[in-house]
Formats: C-alpha cells, structure tokens, sequence
C-alpha cells in the first residue's frame, strides 16, 4: 500500500473517533472494530445503526452484587483462592449449584437446638472429639462406641497421671508368670503317681521288716502251685496284704471270695444304677464309706431268671410295673434315699456337639453343662439321619413284625464301607433294636468286605475297638467313635406301620433308647425306613414315643440359638476388626466362648480376662485351655491392658494364629489355607478320654 493511500485511510479512520480520544496503535484498534462488527452483523438485523443499550450501568451494578455475594459464598465452600470459584463456573453448572443450595434441608431445621448443644458439649471439653468425628464422618450407630472408648482412654489416662507404676506395666511378665504355674502345676498332678508309688513301696518296706513272719507266709504262698484265693491271702498276710493290694476290682457276684473280715476304707459301686441294693449288700457290709455312681437315665438293674417262665404278654401293665420296680431298687435309687447326693452335670466328651445336645434336651433335660466344638461352628456335623423311602417287608410269622428291610441293610453296608474308607482309624459300631436285622447286618458286613480285601483289617484287624454289630441291651457299656443306629424295622407294602418294635416298645424301652443314643463319642448316623410322622403316639408307647421325638428332631436339626448378648465392647471392637480382616467371627459362641473366630479349616477361641476370673487358677490357666484345644480349639488368652491400649495388633495374633494374616485374609475373605488342617480336624479323628474333675 503506498504511503498516500496510508494516509488517506488513516485520515478517515480518525474521523471515527470521540472527541478528546487518543489511539496510540490504530491497527489494533481496527481489527478490534472488525472483530465488534463480524459479530455485530451476526446477532443484529441487517441495515440497523449500532448504539448503546440503555440500563448498561444498572446491568453493571447488579453484576457487581452478585459478583460480591458469590464471593462470600466461596468462603464457607471452601472454593476461595481456587481455580473452581462460583463466578469462574459455567452459567449452567453455577444455577444448578446455587438452586441446590437454596433448597430446604433437614439439617437446618434443628440448627439452633443444635448449636446449643454442641456449644454445651465444647463446655464439657468434647470439642477435639466432635472435631476427630466430623472429621472420620463416622455413622451415628457408632458414636456411642466412641465415646465409651474415649471415656475409657480417658480414665486410663488418670490412672496413669495418679500411678505411675502403671507406665511399667508389662502383659509379657503376667504371660511368664501364668506360663511358670502350668508348667509347676501340670508337674505336680503328673508326680501323684510316683509319689504314691513311693509311698507303697516305703510301706511294703517297713512291712517286711515289722511283720516277718507274714513275709515268710508269703513266700510259701508263691511256692505253691495252686492258685491262691483272696481268703488265703487275708489270712496269711492280714498286713501285707493291704500294702500289696491296697485297690481291689471285683465284681458284685464275686465280694464272697474276700474274706468277711476284710474291711476297706472306702467302696466305690460303679454303675450302681444296673444293679440293686441286694446285689451290692456282700461289698457295702465291708465299706467303711460307700460312693455309688450311676446314670438313672440309661441304667436299670435286670433280673435273674433262674427257671423258664411264661412270657408275659407284650406291653402288658403288670410287666412294666415289674421293670418300674426293679428301677426302683436298683443301688443308686436307694441309696440316694439316705445318703448325700451330687449330681455331675459337666461333660468332658470332645465332639458330637449336635449329638450331644439332642442326648441332652430329650433325656438329660438340658442339665447338661458342656463347651462347645469346633467342629460344629467349621460346619462338620454329628448327626445324620437317613430316610429309607423303600424300607417295605413282609412281617415275620413269629413275630408278626416287619424286620430287617433288605433296603435298610444295603444302607448299613453302605455307611460302613463309607466309614472304611473315609476314617479307618477311628472305631464304630451299629446298633440296632432287631436282633434278626443285627445278625443279617453282620452278614452282609462280612460278605461286603470279603470282595474288599483292602479293607479287611478294618473289620478283621486285632483293634481297641472292634467294629462291632449289637442289639441296644448288648451296647450298655460299649462306646465307639462314631456309631451307626438302624431301627431294624420297617414297613409294610402297605406303608402302614405296626405296632411291634421290640425292646424299644416294651417297658424301659425309653432308657434302652437312651443308652443307644449315648454310645457315640464323635457322631452318630440315625437310618430308618420310616420318618417320624409315621408313628402314631396315641398307639405307640414307652421307647417308641421318645424314638419319634428323636427322629423328629434328628431331621429337622433343630439347633439352639447363639446367645449373642456378650457385650463387652472391646470384644466387640475386635470382632470388627477381625471380620474387616476376612475372619468369620462370634461374639459370645453358645452363651459360653467370649468371642470365636474361624478361617478355613481352623478356629480359635480368645478369651479375656473377665472370662477366667471366676474360676480357679488351675482351671482358668491349665484345664480349661486344654479342654478346649481338645474340642479342636486353637486357644488365645488376652489381658485386657493389650486389648485396650493396642487392639490390632491382637486382631493380628488372632488371624496369625489360624493362619489369615492381613494381606492374606483380606484378599481371599474365608478361602482355605493351603496349610493342612490341624485342630478341628485332628481332633474329629483322634479318640480322647474325658477330663478329670478337678
């Protein structure tokens, strides 16, 4: 462009400008002006003059007030000095915002009650709590959690500023000290017997030398070559005697052989309760003190027959008053009428729990009083019932009975090849109320395992405990890991039931049910060809009826409720942190764990010390523990102070203890450990004696 033509539109640009303006860069100022009149020529209609709006200074005040109100807005949002200020959002997001700020809200409706009282709770010095709350956004279901726990904290904090002994305070100490007491204790119960060995053998010292001329007896008893008879060595040795037998074990038919002037100290009639008071007479005229134990429940006396007699009519009165009345004489009944009776209602049998508290509401009445198992709460079971929906027969024409269903005994064979393979260690037994389904069970048992030689030793092999094939009255005193129970009765082709059922229907059939039911250590698998509908208890009578009601709660498990009332809060607190750490846990497990946890195949007990307080050392630290590792318990003792000053790292001795370390119970929730099994499964297959009382 030449420099006239310059000139020239420079002239007429200026001509545009307001009096008294000043452009310093024309340039811009035009491209500015192109930039106004694209956009003029866009919006307006084409040929109209632009000009300046009217109220653009009333627009520019307006703007300047809400300018202002949405920045005193930001201040309490949070949103001052940053880069998401009300006035820098877009026009929709900012009305959508300021219409959900300007709505009712719940929370302004008690404003000023509650500004009174958090003003009343900052005056009781709460304000750092109320800060730590808000700040967590904790639910309100747990604020009364928090400040018990900061109320506790608190006294703990004064009894620290008053004691400053407590500071020392070392958990690590107490657990060596409770550690020292079991290892002195369990020494001092393991040296009874060598001590009262000693004891003996100082006696029998001294005896040779104080009665020589009964030593010299005694060794011409020894030189004999018939057997020698208690009377003979009453008689020989009177002194010597009572050191070199000081126990006798006899039985009641057989207290005649020993002389009638031997005396004892103490004679403890075991199972009084099958015996009567004529048949112990020869034992009690000896006793200087006389102890009689016996189970009412499952034991009654059983009498001689001493010549064939008339066998009364079935179910007849006379035959039940007369088995009544034996029961009534037996040794226990009687001697319970004048001496001091204490009833033991502690049980130290480890495992069958669901066995056990059946036993325990139908016979027992609930008086039972024993711990849980493990196994029950890993979810192993210990009662089984198996229904024989084809157990149809002919009745028998001697007995007038339908005994044993070919379907029922395939089942039996079944189950115990099952139990062969699965568990060959542990011992079992199948009890059966037909004695003609006991022989046919055996049989078939036996031709069963023929074709298995590799399970012959099971049925073959010199054991403890054989397998065995009884009727209910063979089984009293017998007692199996695991036992098999057929009722050995079916029904007709027609399904109905009838009424002849053996001992269990005649009087004390109930008690002959009982003893069946108590013959298993670990579990018990019912099989039956009919369900407990099936028995009319307006037909039936003694053992049958109790059978129904048995059956009936064996199919329906009927199970007691968890009592989960335990509400120590810091049991609590951990349970929490144990669940957050993948652990299935209960609080207050059966009324009588504090708290249980369990991951995989493993389950651990923790108790407090609130929960050993109220027993005995010896119980509290030795017994109970061990009781409880042989229900299949892993057992965790926590002192309170580490429980209260640092929960999680015993919510982590916990999991560790099972197994489930944080990571790795976090990660897999209740997946099993790739670690074998140990107490749970140890202890359903290893058999155990029960406990002694302290």
């Amino acid at each position: 462009m030449s420099s006239t033509n310059r000139r020239r539109l420079k002239k007429l640009a200026r001509e545009y400008l307001r009096p008294g303006a000043h452009v310093t860069d024309l340039n811009a100022a035009l491209r500015r002006v192109q930039q106004q009149r694209t956009l003029w020529q866009r919006y307006a209609v084409a040929g109209t003059v632009p000009e300046v709006p009217v109220g653009v200074a009333d627009v520019q005040v307006a703007y300047q007030q809400v300018s202002d109100q949405l920045g005193r807005l930001d201040e309490p949002l949070g949103r001052r000095g940053t880069n998401v200020q009300l006035a820098s959002l877009p026009l929709a997001e900012l009305a959508s915002m300021i219409s959900g700020l300007a709505e009712d809200s719940e929370v302004l409706a008690n404003l000023q009650e509650r500004t009174t009282l958090l003003a009343t709770l900052r005056d009781w010095g709460l304000d750092p709590l109320l800060s730590d709350l808000s700040r967590r956004h904790v639910p309100p279901e747990l604020v009364a959690g928090e400040l018990d726990l900061a109320w506790w904290r608190s006294a703990l904090e004064i009894m620290l500023a008053d004691e400053r002994a407590l500071l020392g305070g070392n958990t690590g100490v107490l657990d060596r000290l409770e550690a020292d007491f079991k290892l002195v204790d369990e020494a001092h119960a393991a040296s009874s017997a060598e001590l009262l060995a000693w004891k003996l053998s100082e006696t029998w010292k001294i005896g040779l030398v104080d009665w020589q001329h009964e030593r010299d007896a005694l060794r011409a008893l020894l030189r004999t070559e018939s057997a020698t008879t208690p009377q003979e060595l009453q008689k020989a040795a009177p002194h010597l005697s009572r050191v070199l037998a000081p126990a006798w074990l006899v039985s009641p038919y057989e207290v005649h052989r020993i002389g009638t002037e031997t005396t004892f100290d103490a004679v403890f009639l075991v199972d009084a309760g099958a015996t009567t008071l004529a048949e112990n007479v020869g034992a009690i005229r000896r006793a200087k003190q006389v102890v009689a134990f016996g189970d009412p429940v499952t034991q009654t006396p059983t009498p001689f027959a001493l010549r064939v007699d008339e066998t009364p009519e079935f179910g007849s009165t006379a035959s039940r008053t007369d088995v009544e009345a034996l029961h009534a004489q037996s040794a226990l009944a009687r001697l319970g009428e004048l001496l001091n009776t204490v009833t033991l209602t502690r049980s130290y049998r480890a495992g069958g729990e669901d066995l056990a508290e059946l036993v325990n509401r139908r016979f027992y009445g609930g008086r039972i009083d024993s711990l849980p198992w493990a196994g029950s709460f890993l979810g192993h079971d210990s009662l089984r019932f198996h229904y024989i929906a084809s157990g149809h027969g002919m009745p028998e024409n001697d007995s007038g009975a339908v005994e044993s269903v070919d379907a029922e005994v395939a089942k039996v064979v079944e189950l115990v090849l099952e139990h062969a393979v699965i568990r060959p260690r542990e011992s079992l037994m199948v009890i059966t109320a037909s004695p003609r389904h006991a022989v046919r069970v055996q049989q078939a048992v036996l031709t069963a395992f023929a074709k298995r030689t590799d399970l012959s030793d099971f049925i073959l092999g010199d054991r403890p405990e054989p397998f065995a094939v009884v009727t209910l009255e063979q089984s009293v005193a017998q007692s199996r890991d695991r036992v098999i129970f057929s009722i050995g009765y079916g029904r007709t082709p027609h399904g109905r039931l009838l009424s002849n059922f053996g001992a269990l229907a005649e009087p004390g059939g109930d008690r002959l049910l009982a003893v069946g039911m108590t013959r298993a250590r670990r579990s018990m698998d019912i099989v039956s060809c009919f369900r407990p509908g099936d028995i009319d208890e307006s037909r039936m009578r003694y053992g049958m009826v109790a059978l129904a009601q048995v059956l009936q709660e064996a199919e329906d498990r009927v199970q007691p409720s968890d009592r989960d009332d335990y509400s120590e809060p810091m049991l609590v607190d951990l349970a929490a942190r144990l669940e957050r750490r993948g652990l299935r846990v209960n609080v207050g497990h059966k009324g009588k764990l504090a708290l249980v946890a369990a991951h995989g195949t493993r389950a651990v007990v923790v108790e407090t010390d609130r929960d050993v307080s109220t027993q005995s050392l010896r119980v509290s630290l030795r017994l109970r523990p061990e009781l409880l590792r042989r229900l299949g318990w892993h057992y965790l003792r926590v002192h309170n102070f580490e429980l209260f000053a640092d929960p999680e790292a015993v919510a982590a001795r916990v999991a560790g203890l099972i197994g489930a370390s944080g990571d790795e119970a976090s990660a897999e929730g209740d997946a099993a450990p790739t670690a074998p099994a140990a107490a749970a499964t140890s202890a359903e297959t290893q058999p155990v004696e029960p406990l002694p009382r302290e």
